[in-house]
C-alpha cells in the first residue's frame, strides 16, 4: 500500500501521521517531512505510526536519523506505534532509542501536552 502522510503543524508541536507502507520506494517522500521538522524544529513532534502496515530498514534508518538529529536540537520525539511496529522496534533492539505510546493521546501525556 502506498504511503500517506499527514502533517499538522501547532505552536507547541507537530503531528506527523503515516498510513500504509514505509519501505524504501516511499522514503523520499518521508525525508521531505523529515527536513521540514529539521528545519523548523517544533518543540516537540509526534509521528504516529499506528497505521504503518509495513516498515523497512531504510524507513527505520530514517526514523533513527529523525530521532538524532532533532535530539541534538533539543526537539522531543514520540513515536505512537502498533504491533508491526513494536515487533520490528524489539526485533532490532532499537525500543529503548525511542519514546514510544501507543496512542496519540498517550504521546501527548509524555510530552506532559494534555
Amino acid at each position: 500500500m502506498a504511503l500517506t502522510i499527514d502533517l499538522e503543524q501547532e505552536k507547541s508541536h507537530w503531528l506527523l501521521t503515516l498510513t500504509g507502507d514505509l519501505d524504501y520506494g516511499e522514503c523520499a517522500s518521508f525525508r521531505m517531512n523529515i527536513d521540514r521538522i529539521l528545519k523548523s524544529t517544533p518543540p516537540a513532534t509526534v509521528v504516529d505510526l499506528s497505521r504503518l502496515e509495513y516498515l523497512d530498514s531504510s524507513g527505520l534508518g530514517l526514523l533513527l536519523s529523525l530521532s538524532k538529529e532533532y535530539g541534538a536540537q533539543g526537539g522531543r520525539l514520540v513515536l505512537v506505534t502498533n504491533e508491526t511496529v513494536d515487533n520490528i522496534l524489539s526485533l532490532t533492539r532499537l525500543n529503548g532509542v525511542f519514546s514510544t505510546a501507543s496512542s496519540v493521546d498517550e504521546a501527548f501525556a509524555v510530552l506532559g501536552e494534555h
